[in-house]
């Protein structure tokens, strides 16, 4: 255990330290200075939002031990970081198009994969279980669905391209909305006391099938706003489409409650 806690912590510095050197080492004529700032303090956000938690849902004999809540903190902000690069894997990237090229649009959209992430990595860590192997399995099966689905709704309409190239603020700010939804989703699916892995995936779809709704959706909102000319879509009405997105999925989950 000890080992395992070492190399995480060793390995979230390494994926933090990397992450902030470049939030403040890439240097512009003309900075954007809140999306540097909302950039830098979002994933201590996050980090607040898995600890809190921890302490109130997680595992009756975790939320009791100051070393296991340290060492599920450790594991969120490798995570945390994790997703960043799953993001970028798929056309785009924190350092290259916020900090470097100063795109809002793909700004909005790693504000909402952070988030999402987050959502599905705390899931994972509420209910009782046998252990950080649980958690862990957890983690990945809601992660490994979250950028799946971002994965088709970017392939349908190039949303990658629209947000690096094109720029369109708009369709940063629904696609944040919708992958931070998403998560929110599938972690409500992962939550709960665990009781074997078959009964598990059962539950998740069971509980998560409502996120093809959300894609079927986004699919519908996405062919409305497409455009076939360089421009961008109202922002304001993709601002409350971001929220409705949102309000939506925490309605659900809120609903359903922990299974």
């Amino acid at each position: 255990m000890e080992v395992l806690f070492f190399v995480g912590v060793v390995f979230a510095l390494y994926l933090w330290f990397r992450f902030f050197n470049a939030i403040f080492r890439v240097r512009q004529f003309r900075p954007h200075y809140t999306h540097r700032i909302l950039s830098a303090i979002l994933p201590w956000l996050c980090l607040v939002f898995i600890v809190v938690v921890l302490l109130r849902e997680s595992a009756s004999d975790v939320r009791t031990d100051i070393g296991w809540i340290a060492g599920y903190t450790i594991g969120g902000a490798v995570w945390l970081q994790l997703g960043l690069i799953l993001l970028s894997c798929l056309g785009v990237a924190a350092r290259d198009d916020v900090f470097e090229r100063q795109n809002p649009a793909a700004a909005w959209l790693v504000y909402g994969a952070m988030a999402g992430t987050t959502f599905c990595y705390a899931g994972s860590n509420i209910g009782n279980g046998p252990g950080p192997d649980v958690v862990l399995f957890c983690a990945v099966l809601s992660t490994t669905f979250l950028f799946a689905f971002w994965s088709v709704l970017e392939r349908a309409f190039r949303l990658a391209d629209r947000i690096t190239i094109e720029r369109d603020e708009s369709v940063g700010i629904r696609a944040g909305g919708w992958i931070a939804s998403l998560g929110l989703i599938f972690g409500g699916a992962v939550a709960g006391d665990w009781v074997s892995v078959e009964g598990t995936i059962r539950d998740f779809f069971r509980y998560a099938w409502v996120a093809l709704l959300f894609l079927f959706t986004a699919i519908l909102i996405e062919a409305l706003f497409k455009k076939p000319k360089r421009g961008t879509s109202n922002r304001s009405t993709s601002a409350i489409l971001a929220f409705i997105y949102v309000a939506t999925a925490a309605g659900y989950v809120a609903w359903r409650g922990v299974h």
